[in-house]
């Protein structure tokens, strides 16, 4: 009966080609692909013959896409479905495709540069006048290779340093610093691109708000006028060198004028003064303010010599004081190499530079911060960088300690992964990196010298 039904011939109803029978699917179908008409056998009016259909004659199928055999068996074209099949495979196509280019796709990561920053977001608050610690982030190298990196802000009052290098390790601090400087009160937006040609995740920004509620000069007089400060002009300290030594003796230029504090800086950088040796009871303080008040206005700078007195002590302190022309007050301490002074946290790095800023408010202690880390004259600036040393200290003490017990936990044993004490020091080990990108952080804001505060300032003359 195959056979029988295989010798028989029609023709398709749609392009008028020879159909051709399907044994298993009982089917006449059109060997041209875009036709693709399919016909079928319906029983009409009576069951199935015994032993199969038999097979209809030879004829022509009518335009009408239905042909009828011999028996009044009814032939209804059928489409046959092409096009859904190219879909579906296109589908599980692409669909492998990206299941290949996730799974590979991360291997290859590590082959370049990968750009990361921490944090994205800064805050500076100049709350008080000026007390604008510097905020710093961190660039890192989550690749291999070396990283080429660049920092540019969009905003004049925002200064990032180191603006651009080169990683070849895993992490680079940058210090942001805000410039307060002729900004009116308010909330002030910016930002910070970092970029690395060739890295993947670049670039990458980072969001930076300033709050403004005072301007520096404001501050810096309503922090020192008041009642315990005297001013004198044209006169001569009743003070002496030290114990029966000569008296102060003020040398005053009549050409001297105010400056901006970027000169003073930059002339206290110049002058040696603080690299004379501290001699007690011969060369102190007083000796060490008279030469800086002196060489200032041999230079045309006007500089007064100030004396403080620190509750508690029979004797108390000099150092100097310039009227900037931009930021107010600023007090300089000059007194050279005075371990009573200092504490410097052990790093092999140089010996500590003796010019700094003094804070100087009366009913505070007396606050010192190196020149080259006092970002504002504002007194609230030296509570800020202060509480940043107990911080940082504190910090380390812990760090020291967790190392301490990771090195106890590893040291000459091999650890099963796995195990409670390997995944203990995983943990140790995670927690150790962690803290110390923030403790390199805090140093590089905080710097190497730590100035001793020699205590609470009572009363203050300046001498003009």
């Amino acid at each position: 009966m195959v056979n029988d039904m295989r010798e028989q011939a029609f023709t398709c109803p749609r392009c008028g080609k020879e159909l051709r029978y399907d044994v298993g699917m009982g089917l006449w179908w059109c060997p041209d692909v875009e036709c693709g008409t399919v016909l079928r056998q319906d029983s009409i009016g009576r069951g199935p013959v015994v032993g199969g259909p038999e097979p209809p004659r030879r004829q022509e199928v009518s335009a009408t896409d239905t042909a009828l055999s011999d028996e009044g068996e009814e032939w209804r074209p059928e489409k046959r479905h092409v096009g859904w099949r190219i879909l579906f495979g296109l589908v599980m196509l692409v669909t492998t495709v990206a299941v290949l280019v996730m799974t590979l796709s991360p291997l290859t990561w590590r082959h370049g540069p990968v750009l990361s920053v921490s944090p994205t977001h800064i805050t500076f608050v100049d709350d008080s006048g000026g007390a604008l610690m510097p905020q710093a982030f961190a660039i890192q190298n989550d690749g291999e290779g070396q990283l080429d990196w660049t920092v540019t802000s969009d905003v004049p009052w925002l200064v990032a340093e180191p603006a651009g290098g080169h990683m070849d390790g895993k992490l680079q601090v940058v210090t942001l610093r805000a410039d307060i400087t002729g900004l009116p009160i308010g909330e002030h937006v910016g930002s910070c691109a970092v970029s690395a040609d060739g890295a993947r995740n670049s670039p990458q920004v980072i969001g930076v708000s300033l709050m403004v509620e005072q301007t520096p000069e404001e501050r810096a007089f309503r922090s020192l006028m008041g009642e315990g400060v005297e001013v004198f002009y044209g006169e001569q300290p009743p003070y002496i060198v030290g114990a029966g030594g000569a008296a102060i003796e003020l040398v005053n230029n009549e050409s001297a004028v105010d400056v901006s504090w970027s000169d003073v800086v930059d002339f206290v950088h110049r002058d040696d003064t603080d690299e004379s040796p501290y001699i007690q009871d011969l060369r102190m303080c007083g000796s060490f303010a008279e030469a800086l008040h002196n060489n200032a206005e041999a230079a045309g700078i006007r500089c007064a010599w100030v004396s403080i007195d620190i509750a508690g002590r029979e004797i108390g302190h000099a150092l100097n004081a310039f009227l900037t022309t931009d930021r107010g007050m600023a007090f300089v301490d000059c007194t050279g190499e005075n371990t009573s002074f200092v504490s410097v946290v052990d790093t092999g790095e140089e010996p500590c530079d003796y010019d700094k800023v003094a804070y100087v408010q009366v009913g505070q202690e007396y606050g010192l911060v190196s020149l080259d880390k006092a970002e504002s004259l504002a007194y609230p600036f030296y509570v800020v960088y202060s509480q940043g040393w107990v911080d940082y200290l504190g910090e380390l003490e812990e760090f020291n300690a967790l190392a301490d017990e990771y090195d106890a936990l590893v040291e000459g044993r091999t650890l099963i992964a796995g195990s409670p004490e390997a995944r203990r020091a995983e943990r140790l080990y995670d927690d150790l990196q962690l803290r110390r990108v923030g403790l390199e952080l805090r140093r590089e804001l905080l710097g190497l010298c730590r100035w001793e505060s020699i205590g609470n300032v009572e009363r203050v003359e300046l001498y003009w």
